[in-house]
């Protein structure tokens, strides 16, 4: 049994680790150059590099294949073609998935076609982030000289399509990916857009940034929506499965000493404390870091009932410019994961809501009463004991005078 790997993809990359870590084997099959300068070496990938089509798919493919269709959400025409090459061949095709994500008050369009003829119709500056694939279609709207910016990836080819279509250089962006929200938020402003279109590329391709981004920047979204509904794996669930299918052993992951957590004792009063999201758990965390005095700074992308934001828009590096504590507690592995790499690298401690292994600050279940005050933490994995020992050093407290 083999296994072939048609990536164009964050997660295909990162399958193409997971196999070479495994000690497996994988032809891998890439449909440009750029694409295959970003795959670093791996033990046991074979990266092949070109476009094939149907007839060149399937004679890579047999009955003894794999197939692990990684390619783009918007590549439906490659899928089909991987899919009827299979069939040909009798080759086992699996789909690797990048899932959506919710998005709302955005504007969402079938196809490019559509996504041209609505910038017709709405005056404005746009900026377009759906690659040079299909730019073609966009020279349809009015004016897209001068209205319309594009950033594309810096590949020669890709450039040179772009200036052959009508486009001025100093309106085209040549940059690689992923783009945090700071850096879409300056060049929405840079460019003075309107209006950014996308594609729903999901979390991996950076999908939420140009969201928060725009919001920040008051931009309208233009989503092309996917060509069609699939079926399939997502990269843990695909890991599992090949895993299974070849026989490969994953590897645990590495044991760490279990370091017990220091109950320091600090003034807040008047420190500068911010939380980032404005769900429950940093609505609890807002109280307590008020109740102690600290100048609380809250910023979300949007503003629930019951916890007042200061700052209604997705999180900046500079936040952090002089805080004491901060709490990364958005509804965003990603960007949770931002603010606790960037807290590190500023020395601020930082409590991480949904990953205790990032934070450098824990929250205890405070306890306070007779002019004491204990705070009750455990290693991580004892959340019951914790607050019934809090639950018992409580009465004893209100018990003092």
């Amino acid at each position: 049994m083999k296994l072939t790997i048609f990536s164009g993809t964050s997660e295909g990359h990162a399958l193409c680790r997971f196999v070479s870590a495994c000690g497996g084997n994988a032809d891998v099959y890439v449909a440009t150059g750029y694409g295959a300068a970003v795959m670093e070496p791996l033990n046991g990938i074979t990266v092949h590099e070109g476009r094939l089509d149907a007839d060149g798919m399937a004679a890579v493919l047999d009955a003894d294949t794999v197939l692990v269709d990684a390619t783009h959400p918007y590549a439906a025409l490659v899928s089909d073609q991987l899919r009827a090459a299979c069939t040909q061949t009798g080759a086992e095709y699996v789909r690797l998935l990048r899932p959506r994500m919710d998005s709302e008050g955005v504007v969402t369009v079938p196809d490019t076609a559509a996504a041209a003829a609505w910038l017709s119709g709405h005056p404005g500056r746009a900026l377009l982030t759906t690659g040079s694939k299909e730019l073609a279609a966009f020279t349809a709207v009015e004016d897209y000289r001068e209205r319309l910016f594009a950033r594309i990836l810096p590949d020669a080819g890709a450039l040179q399509k772009c200036l052959d279509l009508g486009f001025p250089a100093a309106h085209l962006i040549a940059m690689q990916g992923p783009f945090s929200h700071e850096m879409n938020a300056a060049l929405l402003r840079q460019t003075r857009a309107d209006i950014l279109v996308t594609k729903d590329t999901g979390k991996a391709g950076g999908f939420a940034e140009k969201l928060s981004a725009a919001r920040e920047t008051g931009a309208v979204v233009l989503v092309i929506a996917r060509p069609c509904a699939e079926e399939g794996c997502t990269l843990e669930e695909m890991q599992d499965y090949l895993a299974a299918r070849f026989g490969w052993i994953k590897s645990a992951p590495e044991q760490t000493v279990k370091v017990p957590r220091f109950p320091l004792f600090v003034s807040l009063a008047g420190k500068k404390c911010v939380v980032f999201g404005a769900g429950k758990i940093a609505a609890r965390r807002v109280d307590v870091l008020r109740h102690f005095g600290a100048q609380v700074i809250v910023i979300a992308p949007d503003s629930p009932a019951g916890l007042a934001v200061d700052q209604v828009r997705g999180y900046e590096k500079s936040d952090l410019s002089g805080a004491f504590l901060a709490v990364a507690a958005t509804n965003d592995r990603d960007v949770n994961h931002r603010i606790a790499e960037d807290c590190k690298a500023l020395h601020i401690p930082c409590s991480v809501a949904d990953c205790a292994a990032e934070s450098t600050s824990f929250f205890p279940a405070v306890c306070e009463g007779g002019g004491l005050t204990a705070g009750v933490v455990s290693d991580g994995t004892a959340h019951g004991k914790t607050a019934a020992a809090a639950k018992r050093i409580r009465a004893v407290l209100e018990g003092m005078t």
